[in-house]
């Protein structure tokens, strides 16, 4: 949260850091456009001035029908070397305009050309376009820049949250078995416990060496799978079978609506498969809250389909995506109810993957979630 909020901050400061910046070259242009149109006013002086010292001087022609007069003063010019001199001496920034005030008698009057003008306008224009595209394009690649560190910082957050969480349900996970063994090992020992009921204590014992077995399984395949370790060892399997085996173990559970068309057949891995089918249904029964589940397998087209339903809380929508990530839980280890590591999800879809499968979460309508497996 701490984080967020200083990321926020400094989206803040850099934002206002801009505007400040795009706003400071703005008015920087608008007061180099009044300088520049101040340094053609005051060049409009200069002008006049060498304009009477060549008629003074004679350099600007003669002429003996029109009096002309500049700023009062009489001028023995011809009207088109005065324009010529005024246009190439002062690269056609000025022009010299003649106006009829009586007969015979003209005013000379020197003015800025409206097209000198007219390209100041156009210049500070086209600079203030370049710095608010390249201000834009700044504050693009920072708030690029920005967002890849948050979504770094983001991302590392959660997945130190979910191992976090992993290292809780792993250390709940051990336990409970462990505190089951010891306690049924301690009590078979007491001499007043007869022979059957020893056996039984004993037998819970080894079911629960097998809880850890699996338990042990998960992790080590999921660890081997990511890190593209894992030895696939392909074969021709009947699937239809194993489903069938698969749920009669998970039988004991709770009930199990089976519709699982015979002769159904994949080349693949038989020990890794037999985990896939595992953690789905036992996934299902997680969060039944006790309800059946119903397993469908099988063919429409060329494609050999797997289904698990449940009828408990369901997902929600925003998880559903997340929840086939390593280590991800729906729910807090804090106030989880249900036992997992959040490697099961993840091992299925590696799986499926691998073997040019999809796998698809959904709503059960009314109630509950369906995974839908599909193999080519």
């Amino acid at each position: 949260m701490r984080v967020k909020v200083l990321i926020i901050l400094v989206i803040v400061y850099i934002l206002a850091a801009f505007a400040w910046l795009t706003f400071s070259l703005l008015s920087y242009s608008n007061t180099d456009y009044a300088l520049k149109t101040d340094v053609l006013q005051a060049g409009l002086s200069a002008c006049t001035l060498q304009v009477m010292q060549q008629a003074k001087n004679g350099d600007l022609g003669e002429t003996d029908t029109v009096e002309h007069y500049l700023k009062q003063l009489l001028l023995n010019v011809e009207e088109t070397q005065l324009q010529r001199f005024v246009q190439e001496r002062f690269n056609n920034m000025y022009r010299a305009e003649f106006i009829d005030v009586a007969p015979k008698k003209r005013v000379v009057q020197l003015r800025i050309n409206p097209e000198s003008l007219e390209q100041l306008k156009t210049d500070q224009n086209r600079q203030q376009k370049i710095w608010l595209y390249q201000s834009v394009l700044l504050l693009i690649l920072v708030a690029a820049g920005i967002y890849g560190v948050y979504y770094s910082v983001d991302s590392i957050y959660k997945l130190n949250k979910r191992q976090n969480n992993f290292l809780l349900s792993v250390t709940h996970e051990f336990k409970t078995p462990i505190a089951s063994i010891r306690l049924m090992l301690q009590t078979s020992r007491h001499p007043k416990i007869n022979n059957d009921k020893r056996a039984e204590l004993v037998e819970n014992s080894i079911q629960n060496t097998y809880r850890l077995e699996d338990l042990a399984e998960n992790m080590l395949t999921a660890m081997q799978i990511e890190n593209e370790e894992y030895s696939y060892q392909l074969s021709d399997m009947d699937l239809s079978q194993m489903v069938t085996d698969v749920i009669s173990n998970q039988g004991i559970k709770g009930e199990i609506n089976a519709q699982i068309e015979p002769g159904i057949s994949i080349i693949g891995d038989g020990f890794i498969w037999r985990m896939v089918v595992n953690n789905l249904i036992e996934n299902a029964f997680k969060y039944s809250n006790n309800q059946p589940i119903d397993v469908e397998l099988f063919r429409k087209g060329g494609v050999k389909i797997l289904k698990v339903k449940d009828r408990g809380i369901g997902i929600r929508k925003e998880d559903m995506k997340k929840i086939f990530n390593k280590f991800y839980r729906v729910q807090d280890e804090e106030t989880r109810t249900t036992k997992g590591t959040g490697l099961g999800l993840f091992i299925v879809k590696q799986t499926v993957q691998k073997q040019n499968g999809k796998i698809h979460v959904s709503a059960n309508k009314p109630k509950g979630t369906i995974f839908t497996l599909k193999l080519p």
